[in-house]
């Protein structure tokens, strides 16, 4: 049932549905550099192998390769579910009796197909993740099993556990750089286990990970750069990793910042920034794509916060401006700009000089903003900050429409964490609260990190979700 199961249902909508081509599709299908490698690879091999045996022609409407990707996707969805209904009922024989582990593997199946059935037929985007040409594909169930093996690890230490989660966390994460969270989360769920929790204190072990964690991040970094080396040339990783942080802060932002950049002006390598600022904040005014521009929850200006606005229609105005202040306003005029100064440079190294023109950006304006933070100023940036991290959470779990569903959000939480606390005080199933732990830990970092440096929308954050009321259910069985 744990293989049948999943088999028919993710197989079936794969035949049923096909190839669903997605806004973000051309990118990875054209190798483009603002991706990271290893989803545009996948696609390559397979088209790669169409071509050597010479198969053409279309499958729903693309290139007949896009739908073997789709297939292999479906059947990774369907290992995953499997892999993660055998690994729950194991869990649970060793903590209950026969009959309720094979009732807690099952709800595993069931939970991650529900939030697939949710996104089908329920959410407006219609579609599963594992039926669609973008990273997600790969990155949702390679994320099931890095809970798995982090639970693993830290249960059982041991150079195979513990070579596996780091294979895991540099794959998935040279998928989707998002997926850096999964180096977070097993530094900071080894922090608390490991320095914090006296009963399972090991300094050994934390230092250890955090080793493995340090060496992760540079691999990710090596893979990325040596990709692009091999594809364009040049030893560099992939672009547009400013692009979420610099709509964020240009969303807030004021023309009195255009200050900050007046140092660069004279410089060879930024020469008249302050004017690309004005050029970019003319335009956002213009297309009514700042905070001041949001119909409803920015009422009382730089007094509005959590408690006193519409914080829910201000994200929602935000959420709308998001790709238009990337995609309309800055890559254009940063294309622009970089045309106009460095009229030699060739189409990677203008990509290059483009991404650097971006990060500066960047930089100046969030310095500025924390700065301003600390100071009690920047209260626009404050506002909007905490009220994607706030949507975050909401949408990690449910919905943000209808509104009543963030109230029963909180709810959720509050009986999570009850039943953490039940589960791990009063029963002592510390296999449970340790998976539980675990989710929860990838939540809310998940939350704060997409929240506070990207767009949160619910592909970004429903990762967890099929887990989260998994771990839910197991606490109250």
């Amino acid at each position: 049932m744990y293989v049948l199961l999943p088999f028919l249902f993710f197989a079936g909508m794969a035949v049923f549905d096909g190839t669903v081509w997605c806004v973000d599709s051309p990118s990875y299908t054209s190798m483009d550099f603002s991706r990271e490698p290893v989803y545009p690879l996948f696609l390559l091999g397979i088209r790669k192998i169409f071509e050597f045996f010479d198969f053409t022609g279309e499958m729903y409407g693309q290139p007949s390769y896009l739908f073997c990707a789709v297939i292999m996707q479906s059947l990774l969805w369907v290992y995953v579910t499997a892999r993660l209904g055998f690994f729950m009922y194991k869990v649970a024989l060793d903590n209950t009796y026969e009959g309720k582990a094979r009732l807690i593997g099952f709800m595993a199946v069931f939970f991650q197909i529900a939030v697939c059935v949710l996104n089908r037929f329920v959410a407006a985007r219609g579609s599963m993740y594992s039926e669609c040409i973008m990273t997600e594909s790969l990155a949702m169930p390679l994320f099931v099993l890095f809970n798995i093996r982090l639970f693993m690890a830290l249960k059982d230490y041991s150079l195979k556990n513990n070579a596996i989660l780091f294979l895991l966390c540099v794959f998935i994460s040279g998928i989707r750089k998002q997926m850096l969270i999964t180096l977070l989360i097993w530094g900071f769920v080894s922090f608390v286990l490991h320095l914090l929790w006296k009963r399972t204190r090991d300094f050994g072990k934390f230092v250890k990970n955090c080793i493995l964690i340090v060496i992760a991040v540079i691999c990710i970094s090596l893979v990325d750069r040596g990709y692009n080396y091999c594809v364009r040339g040049v030893f560099a990783e992939h672009t547009g990793n400013s692009k979420g942080g610099l709509d964020t802060v240009l969303y807030t932002a004021e023309p009195s910042d255009s200050a900050l950049y007046e140092k660069y002006d004279d410089s060879e390598d930024y020469p008249d920034l302050s004017r690309l600022y004005t050029d970019i904040y003319n335009v956002l005014i213009e297309k009514e794509l700042t905070i001041d521009f949001a119909p409803s929850g920015y009422e009382l200006g730089d007094e509005s916060a959590i408690s006193n606005s519409d914080w829910v229609s201000m994200a929602a105005h935000y959420a709308d401006c998001y790709d238009i202040i990337g995609f309309d306003v800055v890559l254009p005029l940063c294309e622009e700009y970089v045309a106009e100064n460095f009229p030699e440079l060739d189409e990677v190294s203008a990509q290059l000089k483009e991404d650097a023109v971006e990060k500066v950006l960047l930089t100046e304006l969030l310095k500025n903003d924390l700065l301003g933070m600390f100071k009690g100023q920047s209260k626009a940036f404050t506002y909007v900050l905490k009220a994607n991290v706030l949507k975050a959470f909401v949408i990690s779990v449910a919905n943000i429409s209808p509104r009543i569903l963030i109230t029963a959000s909180l709810v959720i939480y509050i009986l999570y964490l009850t039943l953490m606390f039940r589960m791990g005080v009063l029963q002592k199933r510390k296999d449970f609260v340790l998976m539980s732990f675990i989710v929860l830990a990838g939540i809310c970092i998940n939350s704060v990190v997409t929240g506070s440096m990207i767009f949160p929308q619910p592909r970004y954050m429903c990762y967890s979700m099929g887990l989260f009321y998994l771990m839910a259910t197991c606490d109250i069985l």
